[in-house]
């Protein structure tokens, strides 16, 4: 008895939670220079956790670089909760944290405390698994500043960053498959979706 009805409630348990992970190599020159691991996990039909971990180390003109990123974000009801931001750039680091408080959203990071006022349902961390939800108003949550991105094409998105830097977001079947970020004659970096 105890048996058949632990074999009823599986079923229940496992759709209560649903995980999906992507993992991208990070090319440069032609060579792969680190990779990013980015996981949805949805808990209840209405809590979503995205979670993202990027490292990657390139040489250039003499220079080397090692990048580290970590991203921890909460939704609930497809409304942004939490977020989490650690930027490491050769041993400088920033953190960025976004919560929701008393109807807005409390943001700190480097340069101080700011309030974001409207409700944000798209962030830059779901673009990983769909297309722009809400092309005008996306939010970096490692910046704490809106972005625009502009459909170019079936399946192509384009979005200008600080400093000269463009990112091109590519998908296939509505998931990421490519994401070049550009910067002038320096080339792109990209994020290429492992088969």
């Amino acid at each position: 008895m105890k048996y058949s009805i632990l074999l009823l409630l599986l079923p229940v348990a496992c759709l209560s939670s649903f995980s999906q992970k992507l993992t991208f190599d990070i090319i440069l020159f032609g060579n792969k220079i680190g990779q990013t691991v980015v996981e949805q996990q949805i808990k209840n039909d209405s809590i979503t956790n995205y979670v993202l971990n990027s490292k990657s180390e390139a040489t250039v003109f003499f220079v080397t670089r090692k990048i580290a990123l970590t991203y921890n974000i909460v939704y609930k009801h497809n409304r942004l909760i939490s977020s989490y931001s650690k930027s490491t750039r050769n041993e400088v680091v920033e953190v960025t944290t976004i919560n929701w408080e008393n109807n807005s959203y409390l943001l700190n990071r480097v340069d101080g405390s700011f309030c974001i006022k409207p409700v944000v349902d798209c962030s830059t961390v779901k673009l990983f698994f769909a297309e722009p939800c809400n092309a005008s108003q996306i939010l970096s949550e490692r910046m704490g500043e809106f972005r625009t991105l502009i459909k170019t094409g079936d399946g192509a998105y384009k979005a200008d960053m600080q400093d000269g830097l463009t990112y091109f977001y590519r998908y296939k079947n509505g998931r990421l498959a490519e994401l070049e970020m550009r910067k002038g004659m320096l080339g792109s970096v990209y994020l290429r979706l492992r088969p």
